[in-house]
């Protein structure tokens, strides 16, 4: 295993019962030696493994951050754990002929483990094609699995893939402030897109997630500015506009996280 399976295989196997560690170390030995039998051991795993999600502490949380960034600001639970390090087992020369194959039989539990664990293979890059297809399911768990707390998607998709799936993600209403490295991804062709969402949208007298001026910020047009000026804005949307047209306002990370957790409180 390269050192980032073998890590998060070491940080995760202690979450699991006795008799659960028994029956993983069991299956990954077997994969290790044979991937012909992972498809069933993975799916095996629904009948073996509990799906409660496991207490973490603040040390356990920066390790798993360090190894997988993103990993604390969703739910594993440990059925999805387990899963992981099975995918982790396979060997770097058959698991793309070994996980395609299984992403076109799989469950909706399934492919939610699949996406979550592609980042921790020595050859994710190899699965962005996978990762691209993926971005058009109407599942939310499965969409959510890839778009939230997974660093895949901005470390190896390209800016018109990252953008399609900032795009989904707004229309299907989901956090923003949990897609990973969301501020570093941002680039003017999205911006640009937004900012066309947002005049149809506006002029439908319909409303757009304030989490969405994150992603215009440093790229607001005069003619999307002149909207601004004309319009009442609710009060959360109110702070997000403020603070992008302040060109003296220091704007970081921690302000559009708490944009997106109140949107969030809004929406539930």
């Amino acid at each position: 295993m390269g050192d980032r399976k073998l890590d998060f295989t070491k940080c995760v196997v202690g979450k699991m019962s006795p008799e659960e560690q028994d029956w993983l170390n069991v299956k990954m030995a077997a994969v290790k030696e044979s991937a012909r039998r992972f498809p069933i051991f993975f799916s095996q795993a629904s009948r073996f493994i509990a799906n409660d999600v496991p207490e973490w502490n603040t040390d356990e949380i920066q390790t798993l951050e360090n190894i997988y960034p993103g990993f604390g600001s969703t739910d594993w639970t440990k059925r999805n754990l387990a899963r992981t390090i099975l995918i982790c087992a396979l060997d770097t020369n058959s698991d793309i002929q070994v996980l395609r194959v299984f992403f076109e039989i799989a469950e909706m539990n399934e492919l939610v483990a699949l996406y979550k664990g592609l980042f921790l293979l020595d050859n994710a890059a190899d699965f962005s094609s996978q990762v691209k297809e993926g971005v058009r399911t109407n599942m939310v768990n499965v969409f959510d699995a890839i778009c939230l707390g997974n660093p895949f998607a901005a470390a190896y998709l390209e800016d018109p893939a990252w953008n399609q799936l900032v795009l989904k993600a707004i229309f299907m209403e989901r956090p923003l402030y949990k897609i990973q490295n969301i501020d570093q991804r941002r680039n003017k062709e999205l911006a640009d897109m937004l900012q066309d969402y947002i005049q149809e949208r506006w002029a439908a007298k319909r409303t757009v997630s304030p989490e969405v001026w994150r992603l215009v910020h440093q790229y607001l047009r005069e003619d999307v500015k002149q909207l601004i000026l004309e319009k009442e804005l609710e009060v959360l949307e109110k702070s997000a506009i403020e603070t992008i047209l302040d060109s003296n306002a220091t704007v970081g990370e921690e302000f559009w996280n708490n944009i997106g957790k109140m949107n969030e409180i809004n929406l539930n």
